[in-house]
């Protein structure tokens, strides 16, 4: 097997494989999409009752209300949903809680805000001040509180992975495909390389070809345009090549995409070795 990371950035990866079959990157975005480890809002409280008082145009005092346009029990879910930001040291030290609750991090979190206004993924802040545990992406909009209104939860994050919620699920969705060329011949090659809009044809005869299965794949979709133009499917010729796939992937930002992708194969190893290790014991 050979593989060639074609790119790979914080929240995105592309992956090459030659000379593999489709069971293993099956099992491979199963593994993502299932066993990563993550942490997520687990527990929530909120807190019941007065928070504070304004002050209305008249000048008459009035308390916020602990209250808001949603129930309790949703305004936890949307929280449960945020990817809160997990590294390599924290699955090492608390990958054993997965499978014993005692051991599990006390990472906790508060949120506190009073209407008018618009709580963001952004106001839910570490108790501990360690910026690193903040939300990726602070404008994930949460719930809109009114005037009098008022929100003060504590939630606490715990690590998981997807094969118990959604939640855990740090992983977006893995895909593959097969890896193809492209070539393009005829008196339209040039209008159809250039609707391809990829670079890197070369001249191969009197045809152009495009031998980069990246390129290829998204000049593919720029020539569907053509599908009703006859003459210029027949310009066009694409080629599958065998046990040769295209692997991309997305993270919800609670993990980086290289830390996902070791992950994903080290759970993927430990299934494989605990299942030989099964056999060896049944025989």
């Amino acid at each position: 097997m050979k593989l060639t990371i074609r790119e790979m950035r914080d929240d995105y990866g592309l992956l090459e494989f030659e000379d593999v079959n489709y069971s293993f990157l099956n099992s491979l975005r199963r593994s993502m999409i299932a066993m990563v480890p993550c942490l997520g809002i687990h527990e929530v409280d909120f807190h019941m009752g007065a928070l504070g008082s304004w002050t209305d145009e008249e000048g008459e005092e009035h308390e916020y209300e602990s209250i808001s346009a949603m129930f309790n029990e949703i305004l936890a879910h949307r929280l449960g949903m945020l990817p809160v930001p997990t590294d390599a040291d924290t699955i090492a030290a608390f990958g054993a809680a997965l499978d014993d609750p005692e051991q599990q991090p006390e990472i906790m979190y508060s949120l506190h805000k009073q209407g008018p206004c618009t709580v963001y993924s952004g106001d839910l802040e570490p108790v501990n001040g360690d910026k690193s545990l903040a939300i990726p992406d602070p404008h994930v909009p949460i719930v809109k509180l009114g005037e009098g209104q008022a929100i003060l939860v504590y939630a606490r994050a715990i690590i998981g992975t997807g094969s118990r919620h959604a939640k855990w699920q740090a992983v977006v969705a893995p895909r593959f495909y097969e890896a193809q060329t492209v070539k393009i011949s005829g008196s339209r090659a040039k209008e159809l390389v250039e609707t391809a809009g990829t670079g890197g044809f070369k001249k191969s005869g009197k045809a152009q070809v495009l031998k980069d299965p990246a390129k290829a794949y998204q000049a593919i979709r720029n020539l569907r345009r053509y599908h009703d133009d006859p003459k210029a499917e027949e310009a066009i010729e694409v080629e599958t090549l065998t046990d040769h796939y295209l692997f991309e992937f997305e993270t919800n930002g609670a993990v980086s995409a290289k830390l996902a992708l070791e992950q994903a194969l080290k759970a993927l190893d430990s299934h494989c070795t605990e299942f030989v290790a099964g056999l060896e014991a049944a025989a």
